[in-house]
């Protein structure tokens, strides 16, 4: 039959998911497999591509809700799903806007087949089908319209990391090492646990090791990790209390490469942050132990005790208070996000709001100021956009004014606001998630 191909489009907001996929489908038989760095260069390709394949080529597009507000970016892809069917290519789209909005990914954007939550064995076997010619419709994880009705074709246990690959270190491609998967908490406007579950999957330390020896040995001087929460490594159900005894086997396990490549460890900062909760004075110091970071990310997102119940955060501002001075006491800069135009949020949760960044200000803290967006695959997609009233604006100038604060709140606002449109003309069709 000859040999396929699948293309993946990858941006700055997609490349550890596009990495991870490319990993899962490297090495399938009979399978070319091509990264494009740039989507509006991606429609010159495919003459090239049909000539070399025929019509065996998978457009595999990862996809986040932001994206779509770009104008060029939205007819860029709409445009794409147009012409590639005209060499009778598949057209794949995942990631969490195909997991909260596989309606609108085909109605809407023009892609065959959406995948549902997780993406690994779900395009593995889909890209195995395709080559042997068999029906697509057996893999299951899929969404799809079929003589005009929606088809899901069921869906999938959850994935073990160990099974696979953060990223294809034989293309000498790397990134930060995801070490766990799925929140326990359901927070309202965050798609985590909608897409991954609400039990949380870790990494074994032997298989983190492995990769970041990996890198280490490739001259990769700093190791970076992904997880929703860096402090809940090993737990395995909804706990206050972290497993501190197995976050520091990890780290003094990580440590051990300082010694013969020099390299550094940033846990609990970019590109993942730490629960409240979590960050105990005991926890500070394993982390001061070890890290190269001096700067946590705390996820605060209101100081209304209120609204902080309402959206299923599982902390209150209180814990925020707690964990900032056990940071500070242990030499961190606590950098703590804060979400302002939450559903429900009233002018006192806001007053209560201000008054906490003010506090934690004067502790020392720096804030993170962001705007609700209405995602796709939360329960809080069809809630209107966030807004920021005008008093409130004039008090957080005065706040990133002393180079206290920072942030694309005022870009998000607008970002929240076109998301909403977009919902209203159609071209996004969220699911109902309760």
């Amino acid at each position: 039959m000859g040999r396929s191909a699948i293309v993946f489009p990858r941006s700055p907001l997609t490349k550890y998911s596009v990495n991870a996929l490319v990993a899962v489908v490297d090495r399938v038989r009979d399978l070319d497999v091509y990264i494009v760095e740039d989507m509006y260069n991606l429609e010159s390709m495919l003459p090239i591509l049909h000539r070399k394949y025929g019509d065996r080529v998978i457009i595999a597009v990862s996809l986040q809700t932001t994206m779509l507000v770009d104008d060029r970016f939205l007819e860029t892809l709409i445009r794409l799903n147009r012409v590639r069917r005209r060499y009778g290519f598949l057209s794949i789209v995942g990631g969490p806007h195909a997991t909260g909005d596989p309606i609108g990914s085909i109605a809407s954007l023009g892609f065959d087949y959406a995948v549902i939550g997780e993406g690994e064995e779900t395009l593995r076997e889909f890209v195995e089908v395709f080559i042997g010619g068999g029906d697509l419709l057996r893999v299951r994880g899929l969404y799809t319209i079929v003589d005009g009705k929606p088809l899901f074709t069921g869906g999938r246990k959850l994935i073990d990391l160990d099974d696979y690959h953060p990223f294809p270190y034989w293309r000498y491609i790397y990134g930060p090492i995801e070490i766990s998967r799925g929140c326990f908490y359901g927070c309202k406007y965050c798609q985590v646990t909608y897409m991954h579950g609400r039990n949380m999957r870790h990494r074994s330390i032997e298989n983190i090791v492995y990769y970041a020896r990996i890198m280490a040995k490739n001259g990769f001087r700093d190791l970076r990790f992904v997880s929703p929460d860096s402090l809940a490594y090993g737990l395995q159900s909804l706990d206050r209390d972290p497993r501190l005894e197995v976050v520091e086997e990890l780290l003094s396990r990580l440590n051990k490469l300082r010694e013969g490549y020099g390299t550094r460890i940033f846990y609990g900062t970019f590109p993942s942050e730490v629960r409240p909760e979590h960050l105990t004075i005991e926890a500070a110091r394993i982390l001061r132990k070890y890290v190269a970071n001096r700067e946590i990310i705390l996820g605060a997102q209101t100081g209304s005790n209120r609204l902080l119940e309402k959206i299923g955060r599982g902390h209150t501002i209180e814990d925020v208070y707690e964990a900032v001075e056990a940071a500070i006491k242990n030499g961190f800069r606590p950098d703590v996000d804060y979400i302002f135009g939450l559903p429900g949020e009233t002018e006192e949760d806001l007053v209560e709001t201000i008054k906490s960044i003010e506090k934690l200000v004067d502790m020392g803290a720096r804030i993170h100021l962001h705007v609700f967006l209405p995602l796709p695959g939360t329960p809080y997609a069809y809630m209107p956009p966030g807004k920021v009233p005008q008093w409130v604006k004039k008090r957080l100038s005065r706040i990133i004014g002393m180079g206290a604060a920072y942030g694309q709140w005022i870009h998000q606002e607008r970002l929240a606001a076109k998301i909403d449109q977009l919902r209203r003309r159609g071209v996004i069709l969220p699911r109902r998630i309760h």
